[in-house]
């Protein structure tokens, strides 16, 4: 929403020196609300114990309830200053909710805090907001993004799968003489605990940090980006984070064409600054993440197919190499996604999808989603969805270190509906 120049003149601008005519101020939002209706996603206190559906009411975290500020300053010919400011406010957020833990406190998330200079030689940005890698693997076409998001798992992620009665662990002993077979212990899990956000994820190149990015002007039909930057928050934090991305829209045969390629760093550090990232100096201390998406529009019809593929490296540390339940941890995570959808006019958007990501926790596992979903946006301000989607989670026999228990558990699918509306303003 753009507010009249003589009102900002009253408000704003008094504080500063710079003409009314010279500056534009946007301040907008939305609220996201849906109901989330769940067919066996357990808490991962209560694993396969409990109610075996569930209803939620739930911010919907594919496109989350926000508010943003954000003002142009033209400085001269073809340059422009500006700045953006969007504030995440989330209460029971999609993502966190699960069977004991129904209603979460509201909580407000910084999301973007940047300044930019736009000039005919490029666009600069610094502080917080996306990397130049970021959304490189969401090209998409179909306009179902609010309820079939790239993301499997902001709706639901931490549901946790049960285990069926039909897990078992094969047990030898010290000579490595197979002495039989046991039953799972199908609350505590046995070490197979995995919920909708362990098993499925399309690694968005870091996510949101601090970061000065660089975009090129357009080069034919390509936009060039590079960030340099730090997320030193959480346990997944990294000192450093460097990004390279590549967009690309034209047109194509019978339609249009988005092109996302990116490439990220992120180098980890030790909790200790003065101290190596591992004792052993040959551990890579880097994640790699790589890959892109691609989206097509056919004009006359209004079918769209989008495809993504993403890689995600992580090399071992010593104590995972050692470690009991962890010697068997991936290093290599793999996303793929397809997406057909069909979007006849501006008001209507189905589509029906597919996506797993192999080996996001350990090796030979796959967390898999199918699913559906319609958006009617009668105006630009307003959309109303709905869609259905099941998760499944696969993962082969893994043996301890010492290699006494192999375990093979097997997982009971989740179902999620999803019903809501979003209004902007």
């Amino acid at each position: 929403m753009k507010f009249p120049k003589s009102l900002i003149a009253a408000s704003v601008f008094s504080l500063t020196a710079l003409p009314a005519s010279a500056l534009e101020v946007e301040v907008g939002g939305q609220v996201n609300r849906a109901i989330m209706y769940v067919k066996d996603g357990y808490s991962a206190d209560f694993l396969g114990v409990g109610s075996d559906t569930e209803i939620y009411h739930v911010d919907n975290r594919n496109s989350p309830t926000r508010f943003n500020v954000g003002g142009t300053q033209r400085l001269f010919d073809e340059w422009t200053a500006g700045a953006l400011i969007e504030l995440g406010v989330y209460s029971n957020s999609s993502n966190d909710v699960e069977p004991d833990n129904k209603t979460i406190d509201g909580e407000v998330v910084q999301r973007i805090s940047d300044a930019f200079i736009d000039s005919p030689y490029g666009k600069i940005t610094i502080g917080r907001g996306e990397g130049a890698a970021y959304g490189a693997g969401r090209r998409d076409y179909s306009g179902t993004g609010v309820i079939s998001f790239r993301n499997p798992n902001l709706i639901g992620g931490n549901l946790s799968y049960a285990l069926k009665a039909s897990s078992f662990k094969r047990k030898f002993d010290g000579s490595g003489n197979f002495t039989g077979f046991e039953a799972f212990d199908l609350q505590d899990g046995d070490g197979n605990r995995s919920s909708i956000s362990g098993s499925i994820r399309d690694f968005n190149f870091e996510g949101r940090h601090d970061r000065i990015r660089y975009d090129s002007p357009r080069l034919g039909p390509v936009t060039l980006s590079v960030s340099a930057g730090h997320d030193s928050g959480g346990s997944d934090g990294h000192d450093s984070i460097l990004q390279f991305g590549l967009r690309s829209g034209l047109r194509a045969p019978g339609g249009r064409l988005l092109i996302g390629l990116g490439y990220s760093v992120a180098t980890q550090n030790a909790d200790n600054p003065d101290a190596p990232f591992d004792p052993d100096p040959s551990v890579d201390p880097d994640i790699t993440t790589y890959g892109g998406s691609v989206s097509y529009f056919h004009s006359a019809t209004g079918l769209n197919l989008s495809l993504a593929a993403v890689n995600y490296e992580d090399e071992l540390t010593s104590d995972e190499k050692t470690g009991t339940f962890t010697a068997t941890r991936s290093e290599l995570a793999q996303f793929r996604y397809a997406k057909l959808g069909f979007r006849p006019n501006r008001q209507h958007a189905f589509d029906i999808h597919w996506g797993q990501t192999q080996n996001r926790n350990k090796d030979d596992e796959a967390g898999t989603v199918v699913g559906a979903g319609y958006v009617w946006s009668p105006t630009q301000t307003f959309d109303a969805y709905g869609g259905a989607k099941v998760h499944s989670f696969e993962r082969g026999e893994w043996c301890t270190t010492s290699g006494r228990t192999c375990y093979n558990p097997e997982y009971e699918d989740i179902v999620i509906v999803t019903t809501g509306a979003r209004v902007k303003f």
